[in-house]
């Protein structure tokens, strides 16, 4: 699960089109990111990736890759708001000891996604 840091700021002070740029930004490195994988808009700045074969071999790596790629953007000050994009991600695998569907896999990725969003936010406070 992935979701788009800021969307509501870029769109009340730049304007939509501003924050289209933004999510198509972010779903640029999300497929990037995941490139043998499906990647899913689930809703205004929230995505999905079913990580699938050589993705899901390498998940940790790919996601320290994703966390590192949103990290050099936010770095670089001379980019416009709307380009200077944001994301939490976090990533669950379904388990049969915890999970009696997808529905439950999915619950746990979006609960990790809002930690990793909220430890974001600590520490640019």
């Amino acid at each position: 699960m992935v979701d788009l840091n800021f969307l509501k700021k870029i769109n009340d002070n730049f304007g939509h089109e501003k924050g289209n740029i933004a999510i198509k930004k972010i779903c640029d490195i999300v497929c990037k990111t995941f490139s043998h994988s499906s990647v899913f808009r689930l809703g205004g700045d929230e995505f999905v990736a079913i990580v699938l074969n050589d993705d899901f071999k390498n998940i940790q790596v790919l996601l320290e890759k994703f966390s590192a790629t949103m990290s050099q953007i936010w770095k670089q000050e001379n980019l416009e708001p709307w380009e200077r994009v944001s994301a939490a991600i976090g990533y669950a695998q379904f388990d049969v000891t915890k999970d009696r569907d997808i529905k439950d896999t999915f619950k746990r990725a979006d609960d990790l996604m809002y930690e990793n969003k909220h430890a974001m936010r600590a520490t640019r406070d």
